[in-house]
């Protein structure tokens, strides 16, 4: 009995382990690395990135590509937390972004470019809630307004 239990402790360990590591290796698509790299270029040249903090800007782009990818279908499905979720992924992302900066010029051009934002969304609200726009619609106009 004590060999079953050990045999069988043993299968359900490797089946776990087994599975954890098809999750973590699922390769990007081409077209998620072409665009990760191209933001990774992009944020490279607008913060000076070191090599390491590249290499860290590259994960944060694919994670991000590929958490869009997975709650794409619940924009038609569930608009309200499509909405939600992507509010989540961009405040997740940009808090990934700010902490791989180092020098004090980087975190002020960030700091700065979110200011930005901030008031371009702000503005954004301002003209629809004069339109007498509904929630929704001005939900989703402040997601187009984005940066990083």
């Amino acid at each position: 009995m004590k060999h079953l239990s050990a045999l069988l402790l043993f299968v359900v360990a490797l089946t776990c382990q087994v599975s954890a590591q098809h999750a973590s290796s699922a390769a990007p698509s081409p077209a998620d690395e072409a665009a990760a790299r191209e933001a990774t270029d992009r944020l490279t040249t607008k913060y000076h990135l070191d090599a390491d903090q590249v290499k860290q800007m590259y994960t944060i782009q694919l994670r991000k590509l590929r958490n869009a990818a997975e709650i794409a279908p619940l924009q038609s499905a569930n608009p309200a937390l499509y909405r939600a979720k992507v509010q989540s992924l961009r405040k997740g992302t940009l808090a990934s972004i700010r902490r791989i900066m180092h020098t004090k010029e980087q975190v002020d051009l960030y700091q700065k470019t979110q200011t930005g934002v901030r008031v371009q969304q702000s503005d954004k609200r301002k003209q629809l809630m004069l339109q007498q726009a509904s929630k929704e619609e001005i939900e989703t106009a402040l997601l187009d307004i984005y940066s990083e």
